[in-house]
């Protein structure tokens, strides 16, 4: 069962503790939109927490099982909680449906039992899972639809995941989960073990092997964004505009991916974040419509 705690928080103190950058864009939402994104980010808040926070993977899925169970009451109007309370709204308000949402917990599910990936594609289905499909879930509540719409929240939770994962190699390996794709581990001659940060001083140097495989991901992570950028620029102006949350955090997280660049194959370097300040001049050029 999943915590007590969590069962009881408000999807505004979900949010309120903690301090993403996903929440940068909702400072353009107000009444019930921005109701809808709170609900639906805590809703995926709560999910990873029941994963990352567990003792082992049977504990992980009993808790998943929990917010599955709580996802569906939520759709027949029956929730248990306020999270539920909220996303039932959010169901009934905007016609948003719970598939993107059961989709999510599929890829949280993945965490308990996958600790590895052998090739791009299997682990973009994961980001499929993880990110797109939250992204997917989230074009009713910002009023955007149609083809163009959704392959721009397709390719920008890919790249938005991708970013995190190379943020976070050297956490997740230490909590035994390898996001890159073995083959390229291999062919860049990279003990999955290196990724601790524990390897030899010539693994982590610039042009080393560590740095090679980041620098795949990197790659992968420019070219999902430019895709998202180029089913954004076929979208009619009021679309765009009504996607400019969703082209904010682009904006941040392709900044963090400049950082991550920078970085290399430095695992020693703390998480990398994008400063406040930053991240505040980031959305105004997006709102203002000189980048993003």
């Amino acid at each position: 069962m999943t915590s007590v705690a969590d069962q009881q928080l408000t999807p505004q103190a979900v949010t309120a503790r903690s301090g993403s950058s996903f929440l940068a864009g909702f400072a353009l939402l107000f009444g019930p939109r921005r109701a809808g994104m709170t609900a639906i980010y805590a809703f995926c808040r709560v999910a990873d927490d029941a994963v990352d926070d567990a003792n082992s993977a049977s504990e992980g899925e009993q808790r998943l099982a929990f917010w599955r169970a709580e996802l569906e009451r939520a759709e027949r109007g029956t929730p248990t909680t306020p999270i539920g309370a909220a996303l039932q709204q959010t169901f009934a308000r905007f016609g948003s449906t719970v598939a993107p949402l059961r989709e999510l917990l599929d890829g949280m599910a993945m965490d308990l039992h996958t600790v590895s990936y052998r090739t791009l594609d299997a682990l973009e289905v994961y980001c499929h899972r993880v990110a797109s499909a939250v992204g997917l879930g989230c074009l009713p509540v910002l009023g955007a639809n149609g083809a163009d719409a959704e392959h721009f929240a397709e390719r920008l939770g890919r790249a938005l995941q991708l970013t995190n994962i190379l943020r976070d190699i050297k956490a997740d390996a230490e909590m035994g989960r390898v996001y890159m794709p073995t083959q390229w581990l291999h062919e860049c001659r990279v003990d999955p073990l290196w990724l601790l940060g524990s390897g030899p001083t010539m693994a982590y140097e610039s042009g080393g092997p560590v740095a090679q495989v980041c620098e795949r991901i990197a790659l992968i992570a420019r070219e999902r964004f430019a895709e998202a950028d180029a089913a954004l620029r076929r979208l009619p102006w009021r679309m765009r505009r009504r996607l400019l949350p969703a082209r904010i955090m682009g904006a941040i997280y392709r900044d963090l991916l400049r950082l991550l660049a920078l970085r290399g194959g430095n695992l020693s370097v703390g998480r990398l974040r994008v400063a406040r300040g930053r991240k505040f001049w980031l959305s105004m050029c997006v709102l203002l419509g000189v980048g993003g």
